[in-house]
């Protein structure tokens, strides 16, 4: 009977102390996990009060807002980095209705964000997309995001064709709410999201483009108001290598001047471009202890004001 008080005594001693233990783990894990969420949102306090003093009339590579800085913390790193938000091509601005009157090959069927966006599907040799195929998924994304349930043209697909699928569901005749949702859209490949995603945002509203800011394929989608194919890499090479010697254009006069001379075409729509933009995206790391969290915040800049519009962290 001792010796068996004395093994339960034992196993009831070594119970506690390893419950004692995995309450302690527990305990700092959350304190820790309490700690890097608190580290997050102060780096998106510190970007909020570094875009303040930064100029709201010109945006630019080099302007050093868009510098990542890495911080020492106790027990770790903390690292943070801004970007032009409107440095791609915004999936909400192709919410305009199509004119059904023109066909399929006209420009004047399009608005010019349509326009751009045709020409960037028309870009990518990995998946050689002819016009006919590029207005397909822009009718199927136009379709996507309008309020009835007429398709627009061949290519269109409303709440019908999407609950004919083998896993049903409905089209979001709304906005997009996020990049992910695009893999929903008819056509939309696996392989043509990742070629696309490096070059579209989801932000609110018709949103400009900052020439400042594009990346070389982005450049490329802007040729002549009647053209519906993308620039040549010959074009978009000379305009990039014609960029001012400053680093940035201060109006969008000198970018269609650049335009002209690298292109020799005068008719360069530059409705939806600018040289500034309204939003940012925060990209922010922490590294603490075992804790390891990222968040990425979207903030928006009206005037002197800043505010976080999203936010999404990971663990």
């Amino acid at each position: 009977m001792a010796l068996l008080i004395v093994a339960l005594v034992a196993g009831l001693s070594i119970k506690f102390s390893s419950d004692y233990e995995l309450g302690i783990a527990r305990a700092e894990n959350r304190w820790h996990g309490l700690q890097a969420t608190a580290y997050l949102q102060g780096i998106e306090s510190f970007a909020i009060s570094g875009l303040k003093e930064d100029d709201p009339t010109v945006d630019y590579i080099g302007e050093g807002w868009d510098t990542e800085i890495p911080y020492e913390i106790d027990g770790g790193w903390l690292t943070g980095s801004l970007s032009d938000a409107s440095s791609r091509l915004n999936l909400n601005s192709l919410n305009t209705p199509l004119v059904p009157e023109k066909p399929a090959n006209s420009h004047e069927r399009y608005s010019e964000a349509q326009r751009r966006f045709l020409r960037l599907m028309q870009s990518f040799p990995q998946v050689p997309l002819d016009l006919n195929e590029a207005v397909m998924v822009l009718e199927a994304i136009v379709d996507w995001m309008d309020a009835d349930d007429t398709e627009s043209g061949f290519g269109g697909a409303e709440t019908n064709y999407y609950q004919s699928t083998e896993v049903p569901y409905r089209a979001a005749n709304g906005p997009f709410k996020s990049i992910d949702e695009l893999r929903l859209v008819r056509y939309i490949t696996p392989q043509l999201m990742t070629l696309l995603r490096p070059y579209i945002t989801i932000l609110p509203g018709d949103v400009a483009m900052n020439v400042n800011t594009l990346p070389p394929v982005l450049i490329r989608t802007l040729n002549a108001a009647d053209q519906l194919v993308p620039l040549s890499e010959t074009d978009a090479a000379q305009i990039i290598q014609n960029f001012p010697p400053n680093g940035f254009y201060s109006e969008i006069g000198e970018f269609k001047a650049v335009w002209d001379q690298s292109v020799g075409n005068g008719n360069l729509d530059t409705s939806g471009l600018a040289v500034n933009t309204s939003f940012f995206l925060l990209r922010a790391q922490v590294t603490l202890v075992e804790q390891r969290r990222s968040m990425l915040s979207l903030l928006q800049r009206d005037g002197e004001r800043i505010q976080v519009i999203q936010r999404q962290e990971a663990f």
